[in-house]
């Protein structure tokens, strides 16, 4: 079956019946860790984003002259991106990110209307549905702009980019992020999700002062892009040596300020797991300040509530991406197995350090949840994500219950007890119903009950290497922690590490496989740098030969693609002039590459660690880079 006619299948886009009733957010919020004040970059940005700001108020009176004519069509049909796949029947004549993009910018002096989402996003559906599939969006958007869209996991180079761009010149980002761009290639204007009137408005805005004022808004993006500077650590005040010790003082430190001693997690209106400040909040060597037994109770709360409340599925197991509440009680119903893996890692930890039999069934549930619902056995790899909606459109859909579906699946008993521990006499938090919670009675049989096929919940089929080079440290920690299952996770990790070195192994190894087993993309930055750890992991539970050979020559191979004199680059042929190299990327819902390839290098780390000591909660990862006893020479 092709994308597009499986998306037809999983997602058709016909109206939007139902939505939450509870307040929602959009768009899909990034999982940064928000101290504004601890943003570099951030102060040097805001006069270009003021210039832009000022000169759009005089666009209301200026009239749209036409565009040069270019024929396009939607370059997406049968993409093996299901994200990708189901915009190829819009109107709008979506464009892949390549070089022609520009040179056809360029050609016919046309802005480029750069569009960033996923399969999983519940606003890029709804953004999708409401603007471009609409033929009055369709028909501004052709005439006047080169559109592109991207699936952000396929291009996390660009994506970054963008969202760090929105983020200096609108002050939020998030998906659907969409970011206009000159035709050299330099952004210069970004927004998230809008409705149609709003989305026309703003297109007609920014179209009418590129036609009549293109030389001020080239003169102020190129002055933003100069205001921006590549290394902005090597121009700080502050020189230091960062030790192991110094770095985990600060991040302690930094943690203080920011935990939620109420509810667990870190402060702040959503909550994120932030499975890298809790990995590293967790390290055995991080008990020597007068600060551990509160950190401990902190951890714990926080691991507490994020398995027993609505974070995590109870059903059918593994965790949602975040909750858009501070309680733990309200989630965007999105399954990421980087979630999956990065999380398992942390309950196994949790359990070892904590002696929490809970804590090690939480991991193992979670293991088995990406098993049955991700696990694709023609390419012998998890695949991605599953949506927070359903067929219907409905969010939450797959995981929601009413009453009436309630009492026809469950005993007298069985829905009597729900009855009363779900407050079912009370309006249901959603307009689809109700999210299950385990019950201190017959809750086995009511799972069991209340489980959907895998099949029922649309899924993002392609399966990205580096997000399963996070899942074969996952299966290492549950070799070394799960006596009674080992195995089989032996089993499963001894086959995933083997598919992860035949595919890195290839001249040109691929950043995903299609549900039939097709390469897409190529591998980059995180994919190198998620498959090394994954095999350095499972080098600590395994013998094999091959393992060691494998390390060494995707770390060489890693440094000869993407390391170069400023720094390292996310891919090995980035397009736009703001792309530069970096010598250490922050966490957001991933773990930094970069601190994962300069494990133990001090001479790279060196370029950075003025800026990880000034912001540890956003660079928890080099925690590890830090006290790696490995290096580069060896």
């Amino acid at each position: 079956m092709t994308p597009t006619k499986r998306m037809k299948r999983t997602l058709q886009l016909t109206s939007l019946r139902t939505r939450p009733s509870r307040p929602t957010t959009h768009p899909e919020p990034t999982n940064r860790i928000n101290n504004s004040q601890n943003r570099p970059g951030l102060a040097g940005f805001r006069p270009f984003a003021f210039r832009i700001a000022r000169l759009l108020p005089v666009l209301f009176s200026l009239v749209v002259l036409p565009a040069f004519a270019t024929t396009l069509n939607n370059t997406l049909t049968n993409h093996p991106s299901p994200y990708l796949a189901m915009h190829s029947e819009d109107p709008v004549h979506w464009q892949e990110w390549q070089a022609s993009v520009l040179k056809d910018a360029q050609r016919d002096n046309k802005l480029i209307f750069l569009s960033s989402g996923y399969f999983a996003c519940h606003w890029c559906h709804v953004m999708q549905q409401e603007n471009y599939q609409d033929k009055d969006v369709a028909r501004l958007l052709n005439q006047h702009f080169i559109p592109v869209k991207i699936d952000r996991e396929l291009s996390p180079d660009l994506d970054r980019y963008l969202i760090e761009f929105a983020e200096k010149a609108a002050g939020h980002a998030g998906w659907p992020q969409h970011v206009i761009l000159t035709p050299n290639g330099l952004p210069f204007f970004a927004f998230v999700y809008q409705p149609k009137s709003q989305l026309m408005t703003t297109l007609h805005r920014v179209q009418r002062l590129w036609e009549t004022q293109p030389q001020r808004i080239i003169q102020a993006t190129q002055s933003g892009l100069n205001e921006t500077p590549s290394h902005p650590r090597q121009n700080a005040p502050e020189h230091l040596t960062l030790t192991s010790s110094e770095f985990q003082r600060r991040f302690n430190q930094a943690l203080g300020h920011q935990m939620d001693d109420l509810s667990g997690g870190l402060k702040g209106s959503h909550k994120f797991p932030n499975a890298s400040v809790l990995w590293t909040a967790l390290q055995p060597n991080n008990t020597d300040d007068s600060q551990a037994e509160h950190r401990h109770d902190w951890l714990q709360l926080t691991l507490d509530q994020m398995q027993s409340q609505h974070l995590f599925d109870h059903v059918h197991g593994g965790f949602y991406r975040y909750t858009v509440d501070p309680e733990w009680q309200t989630p965007h119903f999105e399954k990421m197995l980087y979630s999956q893996a990065q999380l398992a890692q942390v309950y196994f930890r949790a359990a070892r350090i904590f002696q929490r039999d809970d804590y090690l069934d939480t991991a193992l549930q979670t293991l088995r949840y990406a098993e049955q619902h991700l696990w694709n056995p023609a390419s012998h790899l998890f695949r991605g994500s599953q949506s927070a909606i359903d067929d219907q459109q409905v969010e939450g859909g797959p995981y929601l219950w009413t009453k009436t579906e309630l009492q026809a699946r469950l005993t007298p008993e069985e829905y009597a007890e729900i009855d009363q521990a779900w407050s079912l006499q009370s309006s249901p938090p959603y307009e689809a119903g109700w999210h299950p919670k385990p019950t201190n009675q017959h809750w086995a049989s009511i799972r069991r009950k209340l489980q959907r096929a895998p099949s029922d919940i649309p899924t993002d089929d392609k399966s990205l290497l580096g997000w399963n080079g996070l899942m074969l440290s996952a299966y290492a920690e549950a070799v070394r922690q799960d006596a009674a299952n080992r195995a089989h996770w032996q089993a499963q990790a001894e086959q995933l590490a083997k598919r992860l070195i035949e595919l890195m192994q290839q001249p040109q190894p691929p950043r995903a496989l299609s549900l039939d087993n097709q390469p897409i993309g190529q591998a980059n930055l995180q994919d190198y740098a998620y498959v090394l750890q994954g095999l350095k992991d499972w080098q600590t539970q395994a013998t094999a030969p091959a393992l060691k050979q494998a390390i060494h020559t995707l770390q060489q191979q890693a440094t000869q693609r993407f390391f170069s004199p400023e720094g390292w680059h996310f891919s090995d042929a980035p397009l736009l002039p703001g792309q530069v190299g970096h010598w250490a990327l922050p966490d957001d819902a991933l773990p930094s590459p970069t601190a994962i390839l300069d494990c133990g290098n001090a001479a790279h780390l060196a370029h950075s660690q003025t800026e990880i000591a000034r912001y540890p909660l956003r660079y928890a990862s080099y925690g590890h880079a830090l006290n790696c006893p490995e290096s580069k020479s060896n």
